[in-house]
């Protein structure tokens, strides 16, 4: 998991920080996995918008996070709420892309 300039930087540091693993379920994060940025505390709950408080989570780990941390999904931006387009992070010829599903 080193640096990878076809990867964002954010989900890379993520990625290496948190050891391939989704910091809710513990799991790692395969090729096929859909993952998302989120914040540890959430912004409606006073969470800043600083690398300190992002994780990377799968898709279903976030949406489930969201609903039991009391977040309103219109006001943190997030897809529990109103659902975002998919991203999926995809290996395409040696080259990390972000697609949208």
């Amino acid at each position: 998991m080193g640096k990878n300039p076809e990867m964002p930087n954010r989900i890379s540091k993520l990625l290496k920080k948190q050891k391939g693993k989704c910091t809710h379920c513990e799991m790692f994060f395969r090729d096929e996995d859909v993952m998302e940025v989120d914040h540890s505390i959430p912004k409606s709950k006073g969470g800043k918008n600083e690398y300190k408080n992002l994780q990377l989570l799968h898709r279903h780990c976030h949406d489930t996070k969201t609903a039991n941390d009391g977040s309103p999904g219109t006001e943190s931006g997030c897809n529990s709420a109103e659902p975002k387009p998919t991203r999926k992070l995809e290996r395409v010829e040696d080259k990390w892309v972000m697609r949208y599903a």
